[in-house]
């Protein structure tokens, strides 16, 4: 199927599910390939996987091993995938069975023993070190300042003591101090020597302070806040009152108003173009159209006139030939019937041969109509099978026209779909560019007025654009189809 060589034996060849056949160097090249490229992962034929005891059939133990490595990988999504940081090795690292207690952010790389971080996917930091993008640890770690408890140094786990005694022991069997975190010694404690009752004092003493100034802050918000909004809609209500500011707001609905008028104006020319265009497409070909019509009719009636003719022809030839067979008749009977008898000079001698051709002569009198009428048949099945050409040349024809009309109509509608797409674009950057004058112009008096009355005015509302209710259909009525 893939190299087409010519094998001896069936032995050499594989047959996959497709019923496909396949030599074991073929069936190499595909999963090797499958193993460097993640797109033709699994190796497949038609669309349906190489077994995988075929696959073990025909690949070296290297090469199995390889393959199940770039499985493993794969199948591995690629925010998960982590690979060696060692510069000289940049091997897939798997999945972790379990988790190393001694580090247990932290994977190897079977190759070179090079430890990764799993959280960034780089070198592994330092010990006692967090990785710098773990924002969650960041966080967690704000979080547990505020609430006073402790990171053990070992493992990095945070611990909170409901214990007034400040010696922890942490699940790892790491000893330090709830007080400042400090390692336990095991025979002089604390090196800091720590009181954990007075710090304990000292850190409530600090959390009702820090409580009182955050309730005082966010009286002064509150306070803030009242006060903004009553002056925010003083200002508000200075601007509904100001002159200027509501002649500002009358002349951009004025022009916001214009402007909608003149887009709709070139929308409906735009429209109108479009349908005339259309118009004259469908009225040309409904004339060629026409045309083609008149054309077929008369191709079909003179080939009707053509029948008729040969029919007549073959009648007077028929009225001809019966004619002349009447008379040879009369002859040949007038001189049967003398059999024997003759009235002026020898008897005349009638032959079996005479007597024959009388026979003959009758028998052509009899199938003369026959014949006439297998004529007749035969030149109207010729006639038919032409007329059955005929029609079918023209059907070929007015549907050859009706593709045509339908493939320049379409060009039409493609030019103008992209018509209107250029028409929307020009308008909707002459709505900004109109929208971004009216915020100058507003900001700009209203500014002039705080500066001449020293009091504060809010922001006019600028005129919204309406939405787009008209309708090709409705606005061309009078060009529809």
């Amino acid at each position: 199927m893939c190299c087409q060589d010519e094998f001896k034996g069936t032995n050499a060849l594989h047959a996959l599910p497709c019923n496909h056949n396949y030599c074991d160097t073929c069936i190499r090249v595909l999963i090797n390939q499958a193993a460097t490229d993640e797109a033709k992962m699994p190796p497949r034929c038609c669309t349906r996987p190489i077994p995988s005891h075929i696959a073990k059939m025909v690949l070296s133990r290297e090469d199995q091993q390889i393959f199940m490595r770039s499985v493993l990988q794969f199948s591995t999504p690629w925010n998960e995938r982590i690979f060696c940081p060692n510069p000289s090795c940049g091997e897939f690292i798997p999945r972790r069975d379990r988790i190393d207690p001694k580090h247990p952010f932290e994977v190897i790389c079977r190759h070179c023993d090079s430890r990764a971080c799993i959280t960034c996917k780089r070198a592994a930091h330092a010990f006692g070190q967090n990785c710098p993008k773990d924002w969650d640890l960041d966080v967690v770690l704000h979080m547990g300042e505020k609430s006073g408890w402790r990171r053990c140094y070992k493992c990095k786990t945070l611990v909170g003591s409901t214990q007034e005694c400040s010696h922890i022991t942490c699940r790892c069997n790491a000893q330090f101090c709830y007080v400042c975190g400090a390692v336990w010694d095991a025979s002089h404690g604390c090196p800091n020597n720590c009181s954990s009752e007075e710090e304990l004092e000292k850190r409530r003493v600090e959390e009702e302070a820090r409580a009182i100034r955050l309730q005082k802050e966010k009286a002064a918000r509150e306070e803030a806040e009242k006060i903004e909004a009553a002056a925010k809609q003083e200002a508000e209500q200075r601007t509904l009152e100001s002159h200027e500011l509501n002649a500002i707001r009358i002349r951009h609905f004025g022009e916001r108003d214009r402007f909608c008028v003149f887009e709709r104006k070139m929308k409906w020319l735009m429209w109108t173009r479009h349908g005339q265009a259309k118009l004259d497409v469908l009225d040309r070909y409904t004339e060629l159209q026409a045309k083609m019509h008149e054309r077929h009719a008369r191709t079909a009636s003179h080939l009707e006139d053509r029948q008729v003719g040969a029919e007549m022809e073959l009648r007077a030839s028929l009225q001809q030939s019966e004619k002349s067979v009447r008379i040879r008749l009369r002859h040949m009977e007038a001189y049967c019937d003398g059999l024997g008898r003759a009235v002026h000079g020898p008897a005349r001698v009638i032959t079996e041969q005479d007597l024959r051709l009388l026979g003959q002569q009758y028998n052509v009198r009899d199938d003369l109509e026959r014949l006439h009428q297998s004529k007749i048949n035969v030149m109207r099945d010729k006639q038919a099978k032409q007329m059955e050409q005929l029609l079918t040349k023209q059907q070929d024809e007015a549907d050859k026209l009706g593709a045509k009309q339908d493939a320049e109509l379409e060009t039409l509608e493609t030019e103008f779909a992209a018509d209107e797409a250029e028409f929307t674009k020009i308008f909707k950057a002459r709505k900004e560019r109109l929208q971004r004058r009216w915020e100058i112009d507003a900001e700009a008096e209203r500014r002039r007025l705080e500066v001449e009355t020293g009091l504060r005015y809010a922001s006019i509302t600028l005129p919204d654009w309406p939405e787009a209710t008209e309708k090709k259909d409705s606005v061309l009525a009078s060009v529809s189809e």
